[in-house]
């Protein structure tokens, strides 16, 4: 399993994940989620969400939206081995416990990866990348979809081009949204640092990805902005740590502020506390959502393994231990 999602929903607390049978990225994946009603401390029994019913169609991990009464999921899919990759949408029928499919929102390979954010302007901005068959020396760049007001079913496709010297990249992506301007923050692949571009209309045009002084490790990163005014990053941010997925870490920025000023660590791989320990372990792909004066994150423990072999895990941080003086 990989890629959790978080979500608080009329009083549950929902977690998602892209759940295969085979190999990572092959059509043996599906799109499931469980349910808890006391915060995370339980979980109810592992749901679906959509199995890819079609003919050599694989639907992965995704992210959630709670609107109006709604609760929505997109969630990125793809024919045989990552080929047409694009995004789906769906909507929970809370009567009948069954989900809505919507079907292709985005395409151009885009693929969500962090929960939408809502916008000044009235839309809202997803950020995710532009993929296609994965391959170590090629450039996929970060992308954002923009909503056409609250219409969850129309979607502008924007990509955000890679500058010159970005020569290998997995844009994998998050955003940060401050009014109208709006940083992008992506994973690369030629070097264990974050990619940074800008936008100061909405994400509608974007300054080139570059690379940054920010250290970072090769997955993907969750990054906002709290209800306390700070900027946020949850990833491995150690420097000289390489492409290591540990510790996993939050970078923080004072109130207001625009760049980071500290950073946490959330978990070590040696652990004493629930979730797997192990000597070195990848703790990665990370969401946050927050709820209640608490921050939630959710990501992927490989327990050591290899193969995608993980198990999800959840820590739940009080913001006011993300202060900075």
């Amino acid at each position: 399993l990989h890629g959790v999602s978080l979500v608080s929903h009329k009083g549950r607390l929902y977690a998602s994940i892209g759940h295969n049978q085979g190999a990572e990225n092959t059509v043996t994946e599906a799109a499931q989620y469980r349910v808890s009603e006391d915060d995370g401390k339980t979980w109810g029994p592992l749901q679906v969400i959509d199995a890819g019913e079609e003919e050599n169609l694989a639907v992965s991990h995704g992210v959630f939206l709670s609107h109006e009464g709604t609760l929505w999921a997109f969630h990125g899919a793809y024919n045989g081995f990552m080929e047409n990759i694009h995004t789906r949408a769906y909507s929970l029928n809370e009567e009948t416990g069954e989900w809505r499919k919507h079907g292709v929102i985005v395409e151009n390979g885009f693929w969500a990866m962090n929960q939408p954010v809502k916008m000044d302007d009235g839309n809202w901005i997803m950020p995710g990348g532009s993929f296609g068959p994965y391959a170590n020396e090629k450039v996929f760049p970060a992308a954002v979809a923009i909503s056409r007001g609250d219409d969850f079913t129309k979607w502008d496709f924007v990509r955000i081009e890679p500058s010159a010297e970005i020569t290998r990249m997995w844009g994998e992506s998050s955003l940060i949204v401050d009014g109208p301007d709006i940083t992008n923050i992506a994973r690369y692949g030629g070097g264990a640092q974050a990619l940074v571009a800008t936008s100061e209309d909405f994400g509608r045009t974007w300054t080139e990805s570059e690379i940054s002084n920010l250290p970072m490790t090769t997955s993907k990163p969750a990054a906002g902005m709290l209800s306390t005014g700070q900027r946020y990053l949850v990833c491995t941010t150690a420097d000289r740590n390489g492409g290591k997925r540990s510790p996993l870490t939050i970078a923080v920025s004072r109130p207001g502020e625009d760049k980071f000023s500290k950073v946490f660590v959330i978990r070590r791989s040696e652990h004493a506390a629930p979730g797997e320990s192990a000597e070195r372990l990848s703790l990665s792909y990370p969401c946050a959502t927050e709820h209640e004066g608490k921050l939630y994150v959710g990501y992927s423990n490989n327990g050591g393994r290899k193969g995608n072999l993980n198990s999800a895990e959840l820590a739940v941080i009080p913001l006011s231990s993300l202060e900075v003086k």
